[in-house]
């Protein structure tokens, strides 16, 4: 079983290391697809010394793209992986991940997609990540109309299911993982290891520091094309509320 990681990115040289140990780290069969998008902070020289170290595993490209979604897209047409997860740049894997995940797969070759645990770098904000493990999607899939309950970092999608779903929608700049989860939901239901696979590091220009709101206006956008259920409705709304004022009273 092959691994295919992606990882986009632009200017992120104060924290792209640890990503890259992360990676190279996993004891699994694996290419590394690293999709930068003409960085000049340093970056590549960083992708470059642990290219040169690991070319068996590390693939890299450096050249203007059209944003993140863009990039993660190139990347899936690159890889020829068995299962395929995109981690970004800012983002790193726990030690053991990949094996466990693995082991997963191998146990469960009935299952499409994959849902591990996911940590955060932000102490003030694991009570939202601990809140989301505990959420039954893989027995009750129709609770991600309610809320995106996946923490992207620790999602492995098989190959097959990835032909089938095909590019993430680069009409979406926040949210276009949560329309990727509803559309793999048209094929199969996700599975949940609840072991914790990844962190997501909360740092002053990430997306989830900087562009909560947005994320949330289009989470909104995009559940509107899945379900005209009022209730439903109803409770994405009241869940985003919630969650948008807890995170302007620890901010």
């Amino acid at each position: 079983m092959k691994f295919s990681i992606i990882t986009p990115s632009f200017n992120q040289a104060d924290f792209i290391e640890e990503t890259l140990k992360s990676v190279v780290s996993q004891k699994v069969d694996l290419e590394y697809l690293i999709q930068d998008g003409g960085s000049t902070d340093g970056s590549i020289a960083i992708i470059k010394k642990y290219a040169d170290k690991y070319p068996k595993i590390i693939s890299y490209v450096s050249h203007k793209d059209n944003g993140q979604v863009d990039a993660i897209n190139q990347g899936i047409k690159r890889s020829k992986g068995d299962i395929i997860a995109y981690l970004n740049s800012d983002d790193y894997y726990l030690p053991e991940s990949l094996s466990k995940v693995e082991r997963y797969f191998q146990n469960h070759p009935d299952c499409l997609w994959l849902v591990g645990d996911c940590q955060v770098s932000d102490p003030k904000l694991s009570w939202t990540f601990a809140l989301k493990h505990l959420m039954p999607i893989q027995l009750f899939p129709k609770l991600l109309y309610l809320f995106n309950w996946i923490n992207q970092p620790s999602v492995f999608l098989r190959r097959d299911l990835v032909d089938k779903v095909g590019d993430f929608n680069s009409k979406y700049h926040y949210a276009f993982d949560y329309d990727y989860w509803l559309r793999c939901l048209k094929f199969a239901r996700p599975y949940r290891l609840h072991k914790p696979l990844s962190v997501f590091r909360i740092q002053p220009n990430s997306k989830g520091n900087t562009s909560y709101q947005k994320q949330f206006a289009e989470d909104a956008i995009i559940i509107r094309e899945y379900t005209h259920n009022h209730l439903a409705l109803w409770l994405h709304r009241l869940g985003q509320f919630i969650t948008e004022k807890n995170y302007q009273k620890l901010k």
